[in-house]
């Protein structure tokens, strides 16, 4: 009877190891390893969709790139999906260069290749216009940054992005009395 009961609870605590625990993959690209473990599915549909849309960004022929996984289990499964694989590998891939459209107001500006540089631009623009003893401080106008992908070189200069941001950003500033400024 205990022998019963002790293979009971074995079999009941492999059933809620194989509910819990999923077979996934650390991925690498060309000797680079990706961030984040992948379905093991997932890794062909992401190669395919990635290397369709190097080719489209390329304008050409892009070479596939090579792709190493190592297996294990991981407690609750993997943390993306295909398109999330398919981002990454597009980011790997020679010929394609990684950017952010800049949109303002809902128009589009232009493309920078960095996005955290695009953010010091756009702080010095806040801190050159308004006081130092503001107590609250933004852009009037809404500022989006869409992950984009194309061709070496088809991103614009920071400067001129920066000159052109400048020209368009309305900040916004309370004054320590509570009053709202638009510069």
């Amino acid at each position: 009877m205990l022998l019963k009961k002790l293979l009971l609870a074995a079999l009941a605590l492999l059933c809620l190891g194989a509910a819990w625990f999923r077979p996934v993959c650390a991925l690498s690209v060309d000797g680079a390893a990706l961030p984040g473990l992948w379905e093991l599915g997932d890794a062909a549909a992401a190669l395919r969709m990635a290397s369709a849309a190097a080719s489209e960004a390329a304008r050409g022929d892009c070479p596939e790139p090579e792709l190493a996984a190592e297996y294990r289990l991981a407690f609750g499964g993997a943390g993306g999906g295909a398109l999330d694989l398919a981002r990454e590998l597009l980011a790997a891939a020679p010929g394609v260069e990684r950017g952010w459209d800049v949109y303002v107001d809902g128009e589009r500006i232009g493309r920078a290749a960095d996005r955290s540089a695009l953010g010091e631009v756009l702080m010095a623009a806040i801190a050159e216009a308004v006081p130092p003893d503001s107590a609250r401080t933004g852009f009037a106008s809404e500022i989006e940054l869409r992950e984009a992908f194309g061709s070496p070189g088809s991103c614009d200069s920071l400067m001129e992005l920066s000159r052109e941001l400048r020209g368009l950003l309305r900040v916004v500033y309370a004054s320590p009395d509570g009053e709202l400024h638009y510069v």
